[in-house]
């Protein structure tokens, strides 16, 4: 054992707590100050608002915007378990996950490169575009577990209230990112405004990169790194599942919701097309979509510290009913803007509750498996149910696809207070 590790392994509980203590406050506002720079980005390539958008400036077809979840959301979770190794073999968290981060980087000035393909023909435009969201995906999927063992090493108390006003805070520097591509709509002709729009996104995500490269002091005096391999992660995430009753329940119930989550990209088309809707209104609606987000942020992250990340979920699958019966029966505009209010706080409750659950179930043990474990079983429904959606949209209506999405909220309502009672009971 060389000095440093000899060092390391005299420091007390109460000596490492205190450290943990001191880095505390300088963490939360690292974390939170690379939210802000990041969910800007976000906003100008979000897959729920402008990527559906863009792609039907290139194609109208149905199949096309559900290729948009199936690459995202298919792709992202299902490589999460190749993250898992990495993240509990790192000695430092911290620089695994910058790394991973950076190639995520890389994607989107990539799809940033395919509006100059526009010139060419759409065709181009969108092969480029979909490859090019393949590899962000597959980045984005490694680097979102790696993350959560980032905070864990970071954050070491009240982590629902992190992960609420890190996301309040992503949430209202979203809004400037939306008010951006909002000016960009108004601005330029298609495809310059999608092309300033991912421009600005990149730059505000590598800023992001370097807050955290310099600002963030992680603590892993007590943090014992395993030599396990990706073989190795299946039988544990399999002992995870078959012990920790808790987390068995929660994983129950995210599954059930991945199958409503294919029809998000529709709300926004569904709203953008209601007639009389003002000039560029999508826009307006992804501004309006990130103050709602703050809105529920705050609260679902007070929520989940003292109820647990099953308690978000009875809030944000009630949004969800709502939010896709509204979709089936509004009109107007104007009340389509309610209906998106309430999927944001359904999307976003939904997501909070997943960051936590991770942390919170694992107790700082194989952060990286717990939230491989969720992401890998929902990837397999997220492709088919996407397919899916789009077959239903396409050859019956876009009503008939909210439905579906109205019943599977509905029953994860029913499932959360079941498992919420049930945990409560058995202490």
């Amino acid at each position: 054992m060389n000095p440093k590790e000899e060092q390391k392994m005299q420091f007390t509980e109460e000596q490492i707590h205190a450290k943990k203590e001191k880095y505390y406050l300088r963490n939360f506002i690292t974390l939170c100050l690379e939210s802000f720079f990041f969910c800007a980005a976000l906003a100008m390539f979000s897959a729920e608002s402008v990527l559906p958008v863009y792609v039907e400036n290139l194609s109208d077809k149905a199949i096309h915007i559900a290729m948009i979840s199936v690459l995202y959301y298919g792709l992202s979770y299902g490589v999460y378990v190749f993250a898992c190794p990495l993240g509990v073999n790192a000695k430092s968290p911290k620089w695994v996950s910058i790394g991973i981060c950076f190639l995520q980087r890389i994607g989107i000035f990539l799809i940033f490169i395919s509006t100059y393909a526009v010139s060419s023909s759409n065709q181009l435009a969108l092969a480029v575009f979909f490859v090019s969201l393949a590899l962000y995906a597959l980045s984005n999927g490694m680097s979102m577990p790696l993350f959560s063992q980032m905070v864990s090493v970071s954050i070491h108390k009240n982590v629902g209230t992190f992960y609420g006003a890190y996301n309040l805070v992503g949430a209202a520097s979203g809004v400037v990112g939306a008010l951006i591509f909002t000016k960009c709509l108004e601005k330029y002709d298609f495809p310059k405004d999608y092309r300033m729009t991912f421009l600005v996104a990149l730059i505000a995500a590598l800023i992001a990169t370097l807050v955290v490269s310099v600002g963030l002091k992680e603590v892993t005096d007590d943090r014992k790194p395993e030599k396990i391999t990706l073989k190795g992660v299946f039988p544990i995430s399999m002992r995870i599942l078959k012990e920790n009753g808790k987390f068995r329940h929660f994983v129950v119930i995210r599954l059930i919701l991945g199958a409503a989550e294919f029809a998000i990209p529709y709300y926004i088309i569904t709203a953008a097309a209601k007639e009389g809707a003002p000039a560029g209104f999508a826009g307006i609606l992804a501004t309006i979509f990130l103050v709602a987000k703050m809105i529920s942020a705050l609260a679902a992250g007070r929520i989940g510290d003292k109820f647990g990340p099953v308690a978000i979920l009875v809030c944000s699958c009630s949004f969800g009913v709502l939010a896709a019966l509204l979709a089936i029966v509004v009109t107007t505009w104007q009340m389509a803007i309610l209906m998106y209010i309430f999927i944001a706080f359904a999307t976003n409750g939904i997501a909070i509750a997943t960051s936590t659950a991770s942390v919170v179930y694992s107790h700082g043990r194989y952060v990286p498996i717990y939230s491989a474990t969720i992401s890998f079983l929902c990837a397999p429904l997220y492709i088919a149910v996407a397919f899916g959606g789009a077959a239903i949209a396409s050859h019956f209506s876009y009503s008939v696809m909210f439905g579906l999405a109205f019943a599977v909220y509905l029953l994860g309502a029913v499932m959360s207070f079941y498992y919420l009672r049930k945990d409560k009971n058995a202490g």
